[in-house]
C-alpha cells in the first residue's frame, strides 16, 4: 500500500515538473472523447484507445484509476510488466495495451495530460470469466439404494453468471416427476430412485465464454440380485450343442457361476463354454454346452451372489428324439401316406369306391343286351355284371403308377356308357314287342 501510495506520489511531481510548451502559443490540448469501454475474455489482450487534439509538447500519461497505478509516461512504460506498452499516431491517438489480460486487470483506467490543471479521461475495462466448476460444494459419485431421495448440486462460477444444467450421459430421460432429458438448475432433486435411475449424470456449465466445462457424478443404486430364465425346460438331441442362458440385475456387481444339480461348478473347458455380456446393472450368461451326452441331460442351475444376498435359477435339459419318417402305399386307386413311426396306416378306400373308377371287360356290354332280350331284365344277372369290377379286388397291390391307370373322368365316362347301354336295351325290348303285336 506504501508503495502505491509513493508510486501515485512520484507520477504526479513527474507530470508537474515536465517540460510545458512555450507561451504565447494560446492553444490547449484537449481530449476528442472519452475512452470507449473494453471488454475481453480473459487471456486476451486488451487495447485502450486515448485521442487528443493540439497535444503540442504536452506528454500523456496512463493510469489505472482505482490503484493509482502510473502505467505509461509519453511511450515509456513505468512497472516492470511486460504485458503492457504503449503505442500512438502522429500523438494525436494513444494505446495502452495488455496482453494476457488477467481477471485484476479489470477497472477503471485513466488518460491524462500534464496542463495546468491537469486534465484527464476515463475508460472501463471489463474482463469476461470461462465458467469454473467449484469442487467445494460440488457433488461427487454417490451410492444409494432403492426408493431413495438425494439432491446432486453442481457449484459453479464465472462472469457473466453461468448457466448450469443437467442431463444423462446415456442420453436417456431424467426422472423428476416428469421425464426431461435436461433439467436446468444448480441442484437436480431425485426422488424414489429405482435402478433404472442408475447412471452417470453430466453437470454442464456455460457463460457464452469457452470453453464450457462439465463434470460426470454416478449414482449407483444397490439392491440384491434377481434373476430371469427365458427357457426353463430345453430338449436337445445326442450329439449336438445347446446353449443355456440366465438374466441377472444385481448391484454391487455380483460374483456369477453355473453348476449342475450334483454341485458341480462348470468351469471354461473343451465340453463347456461360459460367456456374459454386461451392461451396469444387467448381466446376460450363457452355458454352451457341446457333444451332448446322455450324462449331460440333467438340471443346471445359474447363481449371482453380492453382498446384499444371493439368488438362483433353474433349466432343466432333457433329451429330444427325433420322429423317424414312414411311407405307407396302398392299392392303385388310393393317395400314399406318409407318418411317424408307429401311426396307423391309412385304410383303404371301401369297395364302392373302387367300383366307380375300375373298367369293365371288354365284352359286358354285349352280353348284358343278349341277356335282356331273351329272358328281359334280370335282376340277379344285373347284380353279377356290377359285381364284375369287384375282380380288382383280387388283384395283387402294387404300387401306384400314374400314367398306367386312369383318373376320375374315365370312371365317369363308364357311368356314361352304363346308362346308355340300359338305354339301348329298353329301345330293343320295346322294337320287339311293337313287331310282336303287329
Amino acid at each position: 500500500m506504501n508503495i502505491c501510495l509513493a508510486l501515485s506520489l512520484f507520477h504526479v511531481w513527474l507530470l508537474q515538473t515536465i517540460t510545458t510548451p512555450a507561451s504565447g502559443s494560446g492553444v490547449q490540448p484537449e481530449f476528442v472523447r472519452a475512452i470507449p469501454n473494453v471488454t475481453v475474455a480473459v487471456g486476451r489482450e486488451a487495447k485502450l484507445e486515448c485521442k487528443v487534439d493540439h497535444l503540442g509538447s504536452y506528454k500523456v500519461a496512463w493510469i489505472k484509476y482505482d490503484t493509482q497505478t502510473l502505467l505509461t509516461i509519453d511511450t515509456k512504460v513505468i512497472p516492470h510488466d511486460k504485458r503492457i506498452r504503449v503505442t500512438n499516431n502522429s500523438f494525436r491517438q494513444w494505446f495502452l495495451h495488455i496482453k494476457n489480460v488477467v481477471e485484476e486487470d479489470k477497472g477503471l483506467y485513466m488518460c491524462q495530460i500534464n496542463t495546468e490543471p491537469m486534465i484527464s479521461v476515463t475508460g472501463y475495462l471489463d474482463v469476461l470469466l470461462p465458467p469454473t466448476i467449484l469442487e467445494n460444494g460440488t457433488s461427487s459419485d454417490i451410492v444409494v439404494g432403492e426408493r431413495s431421495s438425494i439432491s446432486l448440486r453442481c457449484k459453479a462460477s464465472g462472469y457473466p453468471a453461468p448457466v448450469v444444467f443437467w442431463r444423462r450421459e446415456d442420453g436417456r430421460t431424467i426422472n423428476v416427476g416428469s421425464y426431461e432429458r435436461k433439467i436446468e438448475g444448480e441442484f437436480l432433486n431425485l426422488t424414489h430412485i429405482s435402478r433404472k435411475d442408475m447412471g452417470a449424470y453430466l453437470c454442464i456449465v456455460s457463460n457464452g465464454i469457452p470453453p464450457s466445462v462439465s463434470k460426470r457424478i454416478m449414482l449407483e443404486v444397490k439392491f440384491q440380485p434377481e434373476i430371469k430364465v427365458p427357457d426353463q425346460v430345453i430338449g436337445a438331441a445326442v450329439g449336438r450343442d445347446v446353449t443355456l442362458e440366465c438374466e441377472v440385475e444385481a448391484w454391487p456387481k455380483p460374483l456369477i457361476s453355473w453348476e449342475r444339480n450334483d454341485g458341480k461348478i462348470l468351469l471354461n473347458s473343451t465340453k463347456y463354454r461360459l460367456y456374459e455380456s454386461r451392461n451396469l446393472y444387467k448381466i446376460e450368461m450363457n452355458l454352451k454346452i457341446h457333444n451332448l451326452q446322455s450324462e449331460d441331460f440333467t438340471s443346471y442351475k445359474c447363481v449371482a451372489k453380492n453382498t446384499l444376498g444371493d439368488k438362483e435359477g433353474f433349466i432343466r435339459l432333457h433329451e429330444y428324439v427325433a420322429p423317424t419318417s414312414t411311407t405307407v402305399f396302398t392299392d392303385s386307386y388310393n393317395s400314399y401316406h406318409t407318418g411317424t413311426k408307429g401311426s396307423h396306416e391309412s385304410k383303404n378306400l371301401s369297395s364302392q369306391g373302387r367300383k366307380s373308377v375300375d373298367l369293365p371287360t371288354s365284352n359286358s356290354l354285349k352280353d348284358k343286351v343278349q341277356n335282356s332280350s331273351a329272358k328281359g331284365l334280370d335282376s340277379k344277372k344285373k347284380e353279377e355284371n356290377l359285381g364284375y369290377t369287384g375282380l380288382s379286388d383280387r388283384r395283387p397291390r402294387q404300387k401306384p403308377d400314374l400314367q398306367s391307370h386312369p383318373s376320375k373322368n374315365v370312371g365317369i365316362r363308364y357311368n356314361v356308357n352304363q346308362t346308355l347301354g340300359q338305354v339301348l336295351v329298353g329301345l330293343l325290348l320295346l322294337f320287339g314287342v311293337c313287331i310282336s303285336v303287329y
